[in-house]
């Protein structure tokens, strides 16, 4: 093992015991029994071949992520892109003993199962909230579609330098319809079910309760809920853009604050998929009241910024639906199943106007 990564994992021993000493200082002097932990050696011992002993681990760091570490280390200036400096000390405790290694804008993340791998920072953090869901990295960073791609044991993450954001990766993006929208619009109801008959695979994003201006306590409103990745836009081209909502728009905020939302939404939308047919969809309702003017004032929105419009707002009156609403605003099974064929014409035909 050579010098240089000797050097830097030395360094890492002096962050350990770096962040040790800062621990002692904000909880007060340690009782009289302990002591803190020694100081790593100015410059370990020489092997016979002349090159540096390789430091011991630091406590708690498992032998085997440590060796790992290491040979990344040696790889890395081997191949001229050596490793900047540690960051912080080493992190051991995500689950099943697996442990990180901060450096900075990488973290080399090491588990039993699947060894060292280099992530993005940005995409480390955004995997750590979700190892569960997808698992520990097979592959570290590498280019794929002119972008940055990271594989999981149960997905994968993309990061676009263009776009400064994480993205979810679906081979099927191209038969996709990314759906925006609140309750009216998971893949059982009248909007996913509408999308599926005509052939597309609806990725509904957004959350119930929220809107183009609001949040439901746990998800942002739709335009802040992408900004903080709360959910992932699909990486590639997907076949179809809805914006589906506005209902819980019409308790509470100004006109001005739901148009200028829509129109950062939309202009991040037409930033992301460029060559991607956007449609809006109002607000269903009986086509008076506050749920009727805000489908209004997106209809405008969307005519503004070049993008097609469906217009709902009466359809509780002209298709009979509203005798099939569970609660006064939401459909149960039966007005679902009334609906999903209504969207779907009305839909295609907006389609096929090209």
């Amino acid at each position: 093992m050579g010098s240089t990564s000797s050097a830097l994992r030395r360094r890492m021993l002096c962050a350990a015991a770096a962040a040790a000493v800062a621990a002692v200082s904000a909880c007060g002097a340690l009782p009289a029994q302990q002591s803190l932990p020694a100081a790593p050696a100015p410059a370990p011992p020489s092997t016979g071949a002349g090159l540096p002993l390789q430091p011991p681990p630091p406590q708690g760091v498992p032998a085997a992520a440590w060796d790992a570490l290491g040979e990344f280390e040696q790889a890395r200036a081997d191949s001229g892109r050596p490793l900047t400096e540690p960051s912080e000390a080493p992190v051991c405790t995500l689950p099943g003993s697996g442990c990180y290694f901060s450096y900075g804008a990488e973290t080399l993340v090491w588990s039993a199962q699947t060894g060292l791998r280099a992530l993005r920072t940005e995409v480390f953090d955004r995997w750590k909230s979700s190892i569960r869901a997808l698992g520990w990295p097979v592959t570290s960073e590498y280019t794929f579609g002119g972008d940055r791609r990271t594989d999981f044991q149960k997905g994968t993450l993309m990061y676009s330098p263009r776009l400064g954001r994480i993205m979810s990766y679906d081979p099927a993006v191209g038969s996709a319809a990314v759906v925006i929208g609140d309750s009216q619009a998971g893949r059982d109801t009248w909007v996913g079910r509408g999308l599926a008959s005509l052939g597309f695979n609806p990725l509904v994003l957004g959350a119930g309760g929220t809107g183009y201006t609001r949040g439901n306590g746990e998800v942002h409103n739709y335009p802040e809920a992408l900004e903080a990745e709360e959910w992932l836009l699909p990486w590639g081209k997907p076949a179809l853009v809805v914006l589906q909502g506005g209902g819980n728009d019409a308790y509470g905020p100004r006109n001005a604050d739901i148009r200028h939302n829509a129109v950062q939404l939309i202009r991040e939308l037409k930033r992301t998929y460029p060559e991607t047919r956007i449609v809006m969809v109002g607000v269903i309702g009986d086509g008076k009241g506050r749920r009727a003017e805000i489908d209004d004032l997106l209809a405008g929105v969307a005519a503004e910024q070049g993008l097609d419009f469906l217009s709902p707002k009466d359809w509780w009156k002209r298709y009979s639906l509203g005798s099939k609403l569970d609660d006064g605003l939401h459909l149960g099974k039966a007005g679902h199943d009334a609906a999903t064929p209504v969207f779907a014409r009305e839909l295609k035909a907006v389609l096929d106007r090209g």
